[in-house]
């Protein structure tokens, strides 16, 4: 059953203008006062999102991916960032915005008005507070993105995603074997 999410950070940055556009980033700051910018991903950002993954660890790719991937194809960036399948933002830290630090994204899934949770996070951001500010920030642009509901699929030992998730209010179902499959309302 699908639990319901209340965003508690307001939303500034993802407001929808004329054929698709996007306003600039929206700046968080980390629970150790660095301020990070979080903005819709494009085509181009590719070529600093490979570098992120390389430096991720292979824990953290594999609890992101099932796998130890340390690349994204160009064909599979540009199915993550097609507005038609969905969207995914980078976040970089503030003054320095070619250093992508964490994607985050909101795919399409075959349920109407679903979206899947992605986030991955450089490891040496991660315990800062960043992925639940993500996430957060993912909750609070699904209704305006069209969505009612957002599904995270993550392995039952991804302790900081079922961290993050707690974090954001989320009643998490039993682990599924080896997975735990959460539902979450957002709208």
């Amino acid at each position: 059953m699908p639990t319901p999410l209340s965003a508690t950070v307001p939303l500034h940055a993802l407001v929808a203008g004329p054929r698709g556009a996007w306003r600039p980033g929206r700046v968080l700051t980390t629970r150790t006062g660095h301020a990070t910018v979080t903005r819709p991903a494009t085509v181009e950002d590719h070529a600093a999102v490979n570098p992120l993954h390389a430096r991720c660890s292979l824990a953290s790719l594999c609890a992101r991916y099932q796998n130890p991937r340390r690349v994204l194809s160009a064909a599979e960036w540009r199915h993550m960032t097609h507005p038609d399948r969905g969207l995914s933002w980078v976040t970089h830290p503030e003054g320095d915005p070619h250093t992508v630090i964490a994607v985050l994204n909101l795919m399409r899934t075959q349920e109407e008005r679903t979206a899947e949770l992605g986030l991955l996070v450089e490891d040496g951001w991660q315990s800062r507070g960043l992925g639940t500010a993500l996430a957060r920030h993912a909750f609070e642009a699904a209704p305006m993105l069209g969505y009612r509901t957002v599904t995270v699929l993550t392995g039952a030992d991804n302790v900081r995603m079922l961290r993050i998730l707690k974090g954001v209010g989320a009643t998490l179902p039993p682990p599924s074997g080896t997975i735990v499959n959460a539902t979450l309302l957002v709208e």
